[in-house]
């Protein structure tokens, strides 16, 4: 790409450096990881951050951007030293400083419209219409891109992400500084060429760039400037516009050879086929046909998004099985190139990581024989380099080094056929040419695998190569054959409607796509939860439906409509309450006991109540205790104090709270209009509010929030703040309609409120909550009790019933997905 070379940069008197690091030192433990660094950047520069993995970039750059205190060391922004005490991601962000991360720092339960907004300066300000206008002109850095910004980002590819992620540092408003950490490892070569125009202009701007790649032909297109780390040391920083990339290989201590690139071994025709794919269609894929014999290396080339992924994971799915459209006669080992989401182990060291693949290999009648798992995991972790970080925990590793250790998990299993999704991604020269080496030994042994990169020069490797475009396989070529530009053609060609005569794809009708649709609503258990038991009652008492009779049977749904928003808040956070129902049940006692001979202390003591909720979330975010331990611990405490406050029930309602309580509205009852305003404040609170994409992002990704530079206490602390508001309501209720305190009145409502959330679309592992199921789930579960009173059998049986029912949407959940198009 010499041609392509960059030509121009900061010229003249550069004046002071926007960035001046001097002496940053970096140790874990006895490790270190970086050396006394020193560098400078100035307005204007595309400066390279080169280097192997585990050379100590990221770490570099984690400082840069406040994410990680060094060990020793200064850092000057503008003139001004920084304070690494003070300086996190938010103060990064406050200093015009950008950041696209390696691993993605999108989130998947946000749309890409609030994806964008999360780090704008009043980006969640103002209507929806807004934010997606603003959303849809940023992303125009990638011209004619089809991202709908509307959808959520989890139903994107690996590059969708990426062009997001980098749509979101790059055109924030008064950027001085952007980083970007292996931007175009996913991106197709024309999305890649469009950011190396969008960072050249932005350069010429004024923009700093540092821009990490291990894509060597990048540096000599970009580089005004490159930087070179080795061991953690500052290796060379020097001009870049005039190095060859003979020159850069050598900088990073790999050895340069200048012979004949070793081309696939002629593949063998009467070789046993491992697999074989004959007329494969789905949703987007097209009539694929291939074939994969024992030994061969074959690629799936293509533009990003053309079906490449979906036909891995289809031949996954059908691993050792002879039927239907995939017939696969041997095991299949899968690396998938999203190692953040489908691949990395997080909480295990790499050692697990990579043995977890050989144990049912080295397993004898359920027995793990361990000597041989760990000397099977030794084996492969020495041949890739990795045996002296056999501990360390696998997010303590690089991008790099982890794709490394999920290629030797998938080498550990000794599956005859292994999938590869872009195993190179983030890989640096030296540690591609040992993953290359691997695959020859690979073939030599007779195992076989399918690649799939976005490097076309990878290609080369193959025996076979099968080009796709729209679903289809429009080209097939053979070793040498695959030429870089013979793929990229195949890869442009509009595949003709006869390919497709075979095929058993169906056009979505209007119907088809409305069930579709149905099925994919995260509510729609709660939804037929309510609906039959509702249907239920009226049939057995028609006189449901009066009035007076829709009072009686939505009466007790109330409390449970706010005690279900608390705990859907707790569960938008990612945490859980163990003790809501005690709270609730101690503010009843207190209302029941206080509120109407003494307000003042009243409403003191509940505002406490309240309070205690605030230091539950400094207690859970601070010293980092569970949530579920936290609010177990406080269940008891709620239940001794509302004992010593009274140990009986009794006490009364205030006639202030009776009245608000009885209050009739025309044409339907209270209860109908306090379900639906709950349900709407509960939605306003996750949706409409401009701070809840902050709170969804918190509760789907903790980490990534942190990384950003927001306060995970501030979240934690409004959650828990308002769940306890919720809580105290739903305590108001229950005195006014039982006209008495017992602290134990509300002690089955945990349970139910964490069965209404899930049933009614949250999600257990945070950020996905749906307000309007919540509230349809807990009328759904406290008609239940009616329901058996009118049957004759024992509301004893509730909780049971309450506990199956959530199994059976869960279930009902996994079945809607798997049947979905």
């Amino acid at each position: 790409m010499d041609e392509n070379r960059a030509t121009e940069g900061p010229r003249g008197n550069l004046g002071p450096p926007l960035i001046s690091a001097r002496d940053l030192s970096k140790s874990f433990g006895s490790h270190r990881v970086l050396r006394d660094v020193s560098v400078d950047i100035h307005a204007g520069e595309i400066v390279v951050l080169l280097g192997p993995n585990g050379a100590g970039k990221s770490t570099f750059l984690n400082v840069i951007g406040g994410t990680l205190q060094p060990s020793s060391g200064t850092m000057a922004v503008d003139g001004n030293p920084i304070d690494f005490e003070k300086y996190v991601g938010a103060t990064a962000r406050n200093r015009d400083i950008q950041r696209v991360f390696q691993e993605l720092s999108t989130f998947s339960n946000l749309t890409v419209a609030e994806n964008l907004a999360l780090t704008s300066e009043g980006g969640s300000q103002g209507s929806r219409r807004d934010m997606v206008r603003r959303a849809q002109e940023r992303l125009q850095v990638f011209p004619g891109n089809k991202i709908d910004v509307g959808a959520e980002v989890s139903g994107l590819s690996i590059a969708e992400r990426q062009m997001i992620e980098i749509a979101r540092a790059m055109t924030e408003t008064g950027t001085r500084l952007v980083i970007l950490d292996e931007p175009t490892s996913a991106l197709s070569s024309h999305e890649a060429d469009q950011l190396a125009d969008l960072v050249t202009r932005k350069a010429a701007e004024g923009v700093s760039i540092i821009y990490v790649t291990h894509k060597l032909e990048e540096a000599i297109r970009l580089a005004h400037r490159v930087v070179v780390l080795r061991d953690g040391k500052l290796h060379f920083d020097g001009d870049g516009r005039n190095l060859t990339h003979d020159e850069l290989l050598s900088l990073l201590g790999a050895t340069v050879e200048h012979g004949a690139p070793v081309g696939p071994r002629s593949s063998d025709t009467n070789s046993k086929d491992l697999l074989t794919v004959q007329a494969l269609s789905s949703a987007r894929l097209r009539d694929v046909a291939m074939r994969v014999g024992a030994g061969e290396i074959v690629g799936i080339a293509g533009l990003e998004g053309a079906g490449q992924r979906e036909l891995l994971q289809a031949i996954f799915s059908a691993r050792k099985r002879s039927q239907g459209a995939v017939s696969s006669s041997s095991d299949i080992a899968y690396v998938s190139g999203d190692r953040k989401r489908e691949g990395l182990l997080p909480l295990w060291n790499v050692h697990d990581n990579v043995a977890i693949s050989a144990a049912p290999r080295l397993s004898y009648a359920g027995l793990v024989d361990f000597a041989a798992l760990k000397t099977s995991a030794q084996k492969w972790l020495m041949e890739l380099g990795l045996a002296h970080r056999a501990q360390s925990p696998i997010t303590s590793l690089s991008g790099g080094n982890q794709q490394r250790a999920l290629l030797g998990r998938a080498l550990a299993s000794e599956a005859p056929l292994l999938l590869l999704d872009d195993p190179t991604r983030g890989v640096d020269a030296s540690a591609k040419a040992s993953i290359y080496e691997i695959l020859d030994k690979l073939k030599e042994k007779g195992r076989s695998a399918i690649l799939y990169s976005t490097e076309v020069a990878e290609f080369q490797k193959c025996d076979r190569v099968y080009v796709m475009a729209r679903g289809h396989i429009v080209a097939e070529f053979d070793g040498m054959e695959a030429t870089e530009e013979r793929i990229v053609q195949a890869s442009f060609l509009r595949p003709g409607i006869p390919s497709t005569a075979n095929a058993t794809v169906e056009v979505d009708t209007p119907a088809k796509a409305s069930l579709t649709q149905l099925l994919a609503w995260r509510s729609l258990p709660a939804a037929i939860l309510m609906l039959t038991m509702f249907v239920l009652a009226v049939w057995q008492q028609p006189n449901v439906l009066s009035t007076f009779g829709l009072e009686l049977l939505l009466q007790a749904s109330l409390p449970l409509a706010f005690a279900v928003i608390a705990q859907m808040l707790f569960l938008l956070g990612g945490d859980i309450d163990l003790g809501l129902g005690f709270a609730i049940g101690l503010v009843n006692v207190l209302a029941a006991t206080y509120l109407a001979d003494e307000p003042a202390i009243g409403v003191l003591t509940i505002g406490l109540v309240v309070g205690g909720y605030v230091i539950l979330a400094l207690i859970v975010e601070l010293l980092g205790v569970s949530s579920v331990v936290a609010t177990l611990g406080a269940s008891f405490v709620w239940l001794g104090i509302g004992l010593i406050v009274r140990e009986t029930p009794g006490g009364q309602s205030p006639g202030w709270l009776t009245a608000i309580a009885n209050l009739k509205l025309w044409p339907l009852p209270l209860a109908c209009y306090v379900l639906v305003a709950v349900a709407l404040v509960g939605l306003w609170i996750c949706r409409g509010w401009g701070y809840s994409i902050r709170l969804r992002a918190l509760g789907h990704n903790r980490r990534t929030f942190v990384a950003l530079g927001f306060s995970a206490l501030a979240g934690r602390v409004t959650i828990y703040s308002l769940a306890g508001v919720f809580a105290v309501l739903s305590g108001l209720l229950l005195t006014a309609t039982t006209g008495a305190g017992n602290v134990h009145v509300a002690s089955s409502f945990t349970l139910a409120t964490v069965a209404a959330v899930v049933v009614g679309g949250a999600s257990f592992s945070g950020g996905i909550v749906s307000p309007i199921g919540a509230v349809m789930a807990i009328i759904g579960i406290s008609l239940v009790a009616t329901n058996l009173t009118f049957l004759g059998i024992s509301s004893e049986y509730s909780t049971a019933i309450g506990g199956l029912i959530l199994i059976l949407a869960l279930s009902f959940r996994s079945l809607a997905r798997s049947i979905e198009p």
